[in-house]
C-alpha cells in the first residue's frame, strides 16, 4: 500500500467511525475537546508514521490501539481519586446529569477492575465493538474478549450490587 492510499483509507475509516472514535476517547479522557485533539493527534501521527510501520492488516485494531495509547499518555498525569474516597462513593449514588458527571461515576466504577477487563467494557460500550472486533484490536481471541468482559461486568456487579 503506498503512502496515498493508506490516507485515503485512513480518512475514509475515521470519517466512517467518528462517532464511535469520539465517543471512545470521550470517555476516555473525560472532556471533548481534549478528545477532539487527541483524535486530530493521532491521525496525523499515523499519517507521519506511515513508512516506519509495518503493513496493517486491520485498521480498526490499529486506529483503536493508537488512540488507547495516547489516551493512556494524556491522562498519566491525571490524579485520580481513592475508590473508597467520599467524593467517588457520592458520583456512584447519584445520577449524571453531565456528561463530566458520567464520565467521572464510569471512571470511578471501573477503575476498580483491572485494565485488561476494562478495557473490554470501554471497547464494546462506548465504542460499540464486537467481541470479534474487540478481538482483533486487542490481539486476543473472541471468546477471550468474552470472558473479560463477562468477568469485568460479575466484578462490578458483586462490588457494587449493580447490573
Amino acid at each position: 500500500m503506498d503512502r496515498q492510499e493508506f490516507i485515503r483509507h485512513l480518512t475514509d475509516y475515521m470519517e466512517s467511525h467518528k462517532q464511535q472514535l469520539f465517543r471512545y476517547v470521550c470517555y476516555r479522557v473525560g472532556d471533548s475537546a481534549d478528545a477532539e485533539d487527541i483524535l486530530h493527534d493521532v491521525y496525523l501521527r499515523m499519517i507521519e508514521g506511515f513508512g516506519s510501520t509495518r503493513a496493517i492488516d486491520n485498521m480498526s485494531a490499529y486506529v483503536y490501539r493508537s488512540l488507547f495509547h495516547a489516551c493512556v499518555s494524556a491522562r498519566r498525569d491525571v490524579q485520580r481519586l481513592p475508590l473508597d474516597s467520599s467524593e467517588v462513593v457520592g458520583l456512584q449514588a447519584e445520577a449524571p446529569s453531565t456528561f463530566e458527571d458520567e464520565y467521572a461515576r464510569i471512571d470511578a466504577i471501573l477503575a476498580c477492575l483491572p485494565d485488561t477487563l476494562a478495557e473490554v467494557i470501554r471497547l464494546r460500550i462506548h465504542a460499540s465493538m464486537t467481541f470479534d472486533n474487540i478481538a482483533e484490536t486487542l490481539g486476543v481471541s473472541a471468546a477471550t474478549a468474552k470472558r473479560r468482559y463477562y468477568q469485568g461486568l460479575e466484578m462490578l456487579r458483586l462490588k457494587y450490587d449493580v447490573l
